[in-house]
């Protein structure tokens, strides 16, 4: 178990953004994966993009992540745009809340692993009550010599019809981003039945956090009998889009038309 740990802590990066003073200041995660051999970035939509005024919000935006030989390196997210001429691919319903870019790596210099696709788990395996855990950047927690990924976990609460599901595992600002992955069991039950001893599913990527779930309280005035003040509480829940969606978008005519490019071109 500690070994896979420290295997997928390594597929997970940091975005954030370089101060007047040098620094970095990270406000999302990321994970890096492998699609077609071309290394892929995937993060929240909603870190890179404004659905509101349907615009890019990236231009300042960097990748960090570990080198080998210690210390963080920065990537800008514009020049990888840039230089290879491509740019983030979303999913063709635009609530999805995801994106995916491709994204260059030196693995002689940085520290990174990258999630295969033979480890894309799709919704329909999954089932509530499945023990889960996700990896993320925790504001209040700033890495000082490395990016050191907090670990969470929980288990699925909810599966949704829309191929979303709740998990029962908090979430918070600079987590949108996090991969989620199942944790490996001894028992493991699905539409079959319950098989104890050589868990095939454990350690399988199944989502992306996308957002904790909010509950509203509503202050309401005894003299008026209007609301005054609205309480948001974090229920502790958060909302995950499934890899469902992640396989739909690598099936898209227009990510298929930028892979395409990348490989004629020999990126990897």
């Amino acid at each position: 178990m500690q070994k896979l740990i420290e295997q997928i802590k390594k597929t997970v990066v940091f975005i954030g953004k370089i101060t007047k003073e040098g620094k970095p200041q990270f406000y999302a995660t990321g994970v890096l994966v492998l699609i077609k051999k071309i290394f892929h970035l995937i993060t929240a939509k909603h870190v890179v993009y404004d659905t509101k005024s349907k615009s890019f919000k990236d231009g300042g935006a960097f990748v960090f992540l570990n080198l080998k030989q210690g210390g963080v390196i920065s990537h800008s997210i514009n020049e990888v745009k840039n230089k290879y001429k491509v740019n983030w691919i979303f999913h063709p319903d635009e609530k999805v809340d995801i994106a995916i870019i491709p994204f260059a790596l030196n693995p002689k210099t940085t520290d990174v692993k990258t999630i295969p696709e033979n480890l894309f788990l799709t919704i329909d395996r999954l089932f509530e009550l499945y023990d889960i855990f996700f990896l993320s950047y925790q504001p209040g927690i700033e890495p000082q010599e490395k990016i050191s990924p907090i670990i969470r976990s929980g288990s699925i609460s909810l599966i949704n019809d829309d191929k979303t599901f709740y998990i029962d595992g908090a979430a918070f600002p600079g987590n949108s981003g996090s991969p989620v992955f199942l944790k490996p069991s001894p028992i493991r039950f699905d539409e079959q039945g319950i098989s104890i001893g050589g868990d095939k599913l454990g350690g399988k990527f199944i989502g992306i956090i996308g957002e904790y779930i909010p509950y509203q309280e509503v202050a309401i005035s005894v003299q008026t009998q209007r609301p005054r003040v609205v309480f948001e509480e974090n229920t502790g829940l958060s909302k995950v889009w499934s890899v469902t969606f992640i396989k739909e978008i690598v099936e898209s005519e227009i990510f298929k038309y930028q892979l395409n490019k990348l490989l004629e071109k020999n990126i990897e």
